[in-house]
């Protein structure tokens, strides 16, 4: 029987709750940016930057979470508080975004393959459909294939999140045979 430190159960739902943590802090940063800078900068430099934003502090509180209560069976010998270490986890990161962005736009090409282009998912604004149709937004096809195409994305990220922080980042320590 394992501990909550050492059971994986608890330490997928650790790993879970951080997830939500760090994808909050990403969009609230992110919807405050866009908040802020709307009326000022171009669509693209605002997509730009209210991303990048949220992504840096999403990234830090993804990495505070993980390093001090996501893995607490970790390898002594795992220096993760090193230059080294935080640089791995951030191109880590920067790279499961980058699938993240992949599967949305690829779920963007077969939404607007099979039902055009009134279903382009990547120009849609949820707050500009809630403004545009109130709480009945929830009963338009394009919220849904948003929705769903948002799930696969967080999922994709998710995956591979788990598996280079559990198996790269934050090892678990060589389990020693007892001869005894």
């Amino acid at each position: 029987m394992s501990d909550r430190k050492t059971s994986r159960t608890w330490e997928l739902f650790r790993f879970l709750v951080c997830g939500v943590a760090a994808a909050l802090t990403d969009y609230l940063f992110c919807q405050l940016v866009v908040l802020l800078l709307h009326n000022h900068l171009s669509e693209i430099w605002v997509t730009i930057i209210s991303t990048a934003i949220g992504f840096i502090f999403g990234v830090v509180v993804n990495y505070l979470i993980s390093t001090f209560w996501v893995y607490q069976n970790v390898d002594k010998d795992v220096k993760t508080k090193s230059k080294m270490f935080i640089a791995l986890f951030i191109v880590l990161s920067l790279c499961a975004m980058l699938l993240s962005i992949g599967a949305m736009l690829l779920c963007n090409l077969v939404i607007v393959s099979a039902w055009g282009n009134e279903y382009n998912i990547v120009n849609l604004s949820v707050m500009e459909l809630i403004k545009e149709h109130g709480i009945k937004f929830l009963g338009q096809g394009l919220f849904w294939a948003y929705f769903i195409s948002f799930c696969i994305k967080t999922l994709v990220g998710l995956v591979f999140n788990y598996f280079t922080r559990k198996y790269i980042l934050y090892k678990e320590p060589k389990q020693v045979e007892n001869n005894q």
